[in-house]
């Protein structure tokens, strides 16, 4: 995590495992390490399974998201570069609309905007064929698991008692040394300070992507978009002091003066990189980036307007011509859970 933490401000603090979690969504694939971890001796979970952990930690707010439960919704335009991947359709249509939502970690609709956890993106390229491309980052460069099974374990382990409303500390030590991949993300999130803005954050993909048209070599990669100003974090006066709710009236104060930018790269995967684990760091450097267009933001879009995404599903699934997934298990899951919590959003 060097790299990351020497771009984007990663810095140490007492009691750090403070965590909101993240949204729950070939050529050059390796195989999954084989650490012996709690979760392998678990049957496989089910969609269900994944959205009742998380209400289990965040509890069941009527009409939210289980997870990325606080957000709002945005509007701007995606302008592709010159590329070695311009030949992709996403790439080579000119400026693409892009619709999409800023969000908090977690399934809690009141959380903190100073939280110590990530914030998320969720992008859609609406192309002109009438194809859609969704896309959905965090602030963070890796995932904290890499199955199912170990994001419901995750969950469960960090759930409080329901007699007495307290975590049990042991559980969560004793599941962290069983389960050592979950630390890269819980140690970055941890020293990282709370962007202070929704423009000034990084944003990671974290599940690698095949790109390229079926019968070429085709490159696995991950996405990573940069703003256009560095990462900004709050101070430690900051964390203390500002108001629980500040990201949308900042942006809304910065989108006034002209749009919020990012770079967007495609970090290409080398030998060695796993591509099918969200929570594997990957070796490549600054070499295997890939500049391949530029996100500008404009506008937010205000609530309960006819533009308004809230009662939208953006799934990373969704993807255009010459783009594929991986076998990621928890890229996999990602639809039916998004299906699992919007049934419950709308049926409440």
């Amino acid at each position: 995590m060097t790299l990351f933490n020497r771009q984007y401000g990663a810095r140490s603090t007492a009691g750090a495992l403070l965590l909101l979690l993240p949204a729950i969504a070939a050529c050059g694939q390796n195989s999954p390490k084989e650490d012996k971890t709690m979760h392998e001796s678990r049957a496989t979970v089910s969609a269900e399974d994944t959205v009742d952990a998380l209400n289990g930690v965040f509890g069941k707010h009527a009409k939210t998201r289980g997870s990325h439960a606080k957000g709002f919704c945005i509007k701007g335009e995606f302008t592709p570069a010159e590329s070695e991947f311009t030949d992709i359709p996403l790439f080579g249509n000119g400026v693409i609309p892009i619709t999409g939502r800023f969000s908090l970690g977690g399934g809690n609709p009141k959380a903190s905007d100073k939280s110590r956890g990530v914030r998320g993106v969720a992008l859609r390229f609406n192309l002109p064929s009438g194809d859609v491309h969704d896309l959905v980052m965090i602030s963070a460069p890796i995932f904290f698991a890499s199955t199912p099974e170990q994001f419901v374990e995750f969950l469960k382990v960090r759930t409080a008692d329901p007699t007495t409303g307290e975590k049990n500390p042991a559980k969560i030590a004793e599941f962290n040394e069983a389960n050592p991949n979950v630390m890269p993300h819980l140690n970055y999130v941890s020293q990282t300070a709370p962007s202070a803005s929704y423009a000034s954050s990084p944003y990671f993909s974290t599940h690698a992507f095949l790109f390229g048209a079926e019968d070429s070599d085709r490159q696995a990669a991950r996405w990573v978009f940069k703003p256009s100003g560095g990462f900004v974090g709050l101070t430690a006066a900051e964390e203390d002091n500002f108001p629980d709710d500040f990201l949308e009236a900042e942006l809304n104060k910065r989108l006034a003066k002209g749009p919020a930018e990012w770079d967007a790269f495609l970090q290409k995967a080398q030998n060695g990189d796993d591509v099918t684990d969200p929570s594997a760091e990957w070796a490549s450097g600054d070499d295997n980036f890939v500049k391949v267009g530029q996100l500008k933001i404009s506008q937010t879009i205000e609530s309960g307007s006819n533009e308004d995404c809230t009662g939208q599903i953006f799934d990373p699934n969704n993807l255009t011509a010459d783009i594929e997934a991986t076998d990621d298990p928890i890229l996999k899951i990602r639809r039916p859970a998004y299906a699992v919590s919007f049934g419950r959003r709308v049926a409440d």
